[in-house]
């Protein structure tokens, strides 16, 4: 006995899909984390002068001035991956409980500029020919990103005094977030974006000191 095979078709979208993974060539992958963000707040609680002299009433507290250290952006650039041109960066902030931080705050755009490498390892000399052979992790660093932005830093600084209380070195600051996206083109000019982990800003108390007033 014979048996017929039967005879398919597949769309010819499908099979133009099924190329396509192939056909793309190469795409950019990489792995990014913003660390370091830090607001260091000097303080001073203010008291009213004593009748004899010396502190009295507590009156207030406030921001004397504080120190502020951007983050350091570092990229895992994965084996055969495009390189990567950033033109921008745009960061929202969030509280601990993932809300907008302080409404006018939440969003910053700023301009950028630097270049992550391709995913090879290429000659110290001579042009680099991308080869597959050469395909390889990388690592890139960009220390001190102006991510920071200064009415981010003025409101949390602000928030580690409320004004009802002196404050003391183990006060709680309030707690910031950064979600960042770099905007900018591939090796090959085509529009990409590299979005970085969740990065934590440490906002602190880094000294008190106490004035009276007369």
């Amino acid at each position: 006995m014979k048996r017929r095979l039967m005879a398919f078709t597949l769309p010819l979208a499908a099979l133009i899909a099924g190329c396509d993974q192939t056909a793309a060539g190469p795409q950019m992958s990489m792995a990014a984390t913003l660390t370091g963000a830090e607001i260091a707040v000097n303080v001073i609680n203010v008291y009213q002068e004593a009748a004899g002299g010396g502190k009295g009433e507590y009156l207030f507290s406030k921001v004397d001035n504080y120190i502020v250290t951007q983050p350091r952006l570092d990229v895992e650039v994965r084996p055969a991956s495009l390189g990567f041109t950033a033109e921008k960066v745009s960061v929202k902030y969030s509280d601990a409980s993932g809300n907008p931080f302080a409404d006018t705050s939440s969003t910053f755009n700023n301009a950028v500029a630097f270049s992550v490498p391709r995913g090879y390892t290429c000659p110290a000399t001579g042009p680099c020919t991308f080869d597959p052979a050469n395909a390889a992790t990388q690592s890139f660093q960009k220390a001190e990103l102006y991510v920071l932005s200064d009415a981010a830093i003025v409101t949390a600084a602000a928030q580690c005094v409320d004004g009802t209380s002196a404050v003391l070195g183990g006060y709680v600051c309030p707690e910031v977030r950064m979600n960042a996206t770099f905007s900018g083109t591939t090796s090959t000019n085509a529009p990409a974006t590299l979005k970085v982990s969740p990065a934590q800003v440490y906002v602190h108390i880094a000294n008190v000191t106490d004035e009276v007033r007369k």
